[in-house]
């Protein structure tokens, strides 16, 4: 066998636009129609998706380019030679808690749609263990070998999207859309900030970007996988609030999983299409809950280097199930993951690009100093 195996090839830009889909397409779509059908009313959510959707792209652009400035360096490395030590120390951990939190947060939301839809009698906290042991050993192996499950997984999600789509449109009724535009800016804005809050995750490509095969190509990896992910997430809302109405969506708790149980195929020759589509996405839930572990277990590495990865990953596991069975009921959940949205957009977002506008001046500076002493 050679040495060098396909999972250890470089990234193109389109297996990178990949990882992106499935970091953003995890929980989020099943839950997006009822919280913006919460704050909107009839089918203005689509204004929510579109609006979201283009800051989304703004900010994946502007922190891809942050992970272009850093060349071959990692993330925090390129922010040591920037800030300086002790600050790239604070922004570690600021990333660590998101990291970890996200995990976190992914492995309650699949212990407990789980747990509603499939192992009724059996307990969250095992359920919860046995999803955090197997993300455990899928990280304790090669990284990019766990990218490249993204690659292998994708395909799969979006053929079992379309058929959802396809079959879905049986019951669509164009009467639940309406009436048009008649939701006040302040629902628009407020469906804005949940539609935004399930397209975090772009920040990864700070630090994959070293997984790359054109590194340069990064923003367009980019801001494909947002592009896509909020058609996808647009396409879903529709056929939601098309089939339940709005007022029905808003008292679903996993509208779309509650779509999939819709689906009837002609003759009846597959039953039970939900159990499939759940098992799908259990997938994508896994991949998206592996990479933030992943990314956890980086920012630790960088805080402690002289710890191994074997022990880092045995410190940072009890502490992913400890956050994970922290909430009690559904609010302390949603409350949860309104704190790791603030804390991906200060750590993902604003201090990445914070670093990129600093970057800018100290070279602009360093450029004029080296023209005087030139001169």
């Amino acid at each position: 066998m050679r040495i060098n195996s396909y999972g250890e090839k470089p990234l193109s830009t389109l297996e990178m636009g990949m990882t992106i889909v499935s970091m953003l397409v995890g929980v989020g779509v099943l839950t997006l129609p009822r919280s913006v059908a919460t704050y909107t009313s009839s089918f203005d959510g689509w204004i929510s998706i579109l609006l979201a959707g283009g800051i989304a792209l703004l900010a994946g652009w502007l922190v891809s380019k942050v992970a272009v400035r850093a060349g071959n360096k990692n993330f925090l490395d390129y922010s040591v030679t920037l800030v300086g030590r002790p600050f790239t120390y604070l922004i570690a951990a600021l990333q660590f808690s998101y990291f970890l939190g996200f995990c976190s947060y992914e492995t309650r939301a699949i212990a407990n749609i789980s747990k509603q839809y499939l192992f009724d009698r059996t307990p969250v906290e095992y359920i919860s263990l046995v999803f955090i042991l197997v993300v455990v050993y899928g990280v304790s192996g090669s990284r990019s070998g766990l990218l490249r499950l993204n690659i292998l997984f994708l395909p799969s999600v979006l053929i079992m999207i379309v058929i959802v789509v396809c079959f879905g449109y049986r019951w669509f009724e164009f009467g639940n859309l309406k009436p048009f535009m008649i939701t006040p800016p302040i629902g628009i804005a407020q469906g804005m900030k949940e539609v935004i809050y399930s397209l975090l995750g772009f920040e990864i490509i700070l630090y994959y970007i070293v997984f790359m095969e054109r590194p340069e190509k990064a923003p367009r990896a980019v801001m494909s996988g947002i592009a896509l992910t909020v058609f996808i997430y647009l396409v879903i809302y529709q056929l939601v609030i098309g089939i339940f109405s709005n007022i029905g969506a808003m008292n679903i708790v996993y509208p779309t999983i509650e779509l999939a149980k819709e689906i009837q195929f002609p003759g009846n020759f597959f039953e039970r299409f939900e159990s499939l589509f759940f098992v799908i996405w259990i997938m994508t839930i896994y991949n998206t809950a592996a990479m933030g572990f992943d990314l956890a277990n980086e920012c630790l590495s960088f805080m402690f280097k002289k710890l191994s990865k074997r022990y880092r990953l045995l410190i940072i596991s009890p502490i992913a199930y400890l956050i994970c069975m922290t909430p009690g009921d559904m609010s302390q959940f949603a409350t949860l993951g309104n704190i790791i949205s603030y804390l991906a957009m200060l750590s993902g977002v604003l201090l990445p690009v914070s670093l990129l506008m600093f970057g800018g001046k100290k070279n602009n500076k360093e450029e004029k100093a080296n023209d005087k002493s030139g001169a």
